[in-house]
């Protein structure tokens, strides 16, 4: 777990830490910054067999709305991009290993590939989104997690407000599913494995 915190929060706060006094000092004559922070689904919700990375993903969210507040008025927008999993050699690896219910239950998100997530991501920071969805379950993930986040578009705004119980409601049923999967494949595993002895 300190691994994954120190590579995915600390890592990154460490990067802006560095980057910042420069960005502030040419805000003036370079017009707005951007700070993007690649995050994930999983920084969105908790998943079975992600404790660690979603711990550190879900720390970019406090650090970026947090950041945001410090750095608004030097003319920097800050971008929370939370993909889905995605096609990469890592995500390849990593799925060989994970565990079968952490690959059923992360199929909820079907991967996307790292292409369309540097475009989503680039179309997103242009756009001075704060939050950066990447596919639809991530767009519903983003209302259903809003909370407090900053909102730059009145539009998404009012759907936040206008849609959260609905969402809520439909994010419950996929979470009262994925928990009926865990404990099912548990009860199955256990069986088998006192058949087995």
């Amino acid at each position: 777990m300190k691994f994954m915190i120190d590579v995915n929060l600390m890592g990154i706060l460490h990067l802006i830490k560095a980057a910042l006094p420069g960005m502030k000092k040419s805000r003036a004559e370079r017009g707005p910054g951007s700070i993007a922070l690649m995050s994930s689904q999983a920084g969105q919700v908790g998943i079975y067999g992600y404790a660690a990375y979603s711990a550190s993903k879900f720390g970019l969210r406090g650090l970026g709305e947090a950041l945001q507040h410090e750095i608004i008025a030097d003319n920097i927008h800050v971008s929370l991009i939370f993909p889905p999993e995605t096609e990469t050699p890592g995500f390849l690896r990593e799925s060989k290993r994970s565990p079968q219910l952490t690959r059923t239950i992360a199929a909820s998100s079907p991967a996307m590939k790292a292409n369309d997530v540097a475009m989503k991501s680039l179309n997103g920071i242009q756009s001075g989104a704060f939050i950066v969805p990447c596919n639809l379950e991530g767009f519903l993930l983003s209302i259903a997690t809003a909370g407090l986040s900053p909102q730059r578009s009145y539009l998404i705004a009012f759907a936040e407000v206008m849609t959260a119980g609905i969402i809520r409601l439909g994010g419950l049923c996929y979470q009262w599913n994925w928990y009926r999967t865990i404990e099912k494949q548990l009860a199955d595993k256990s069986m088998s494995i006192r058949k087995n002895t």
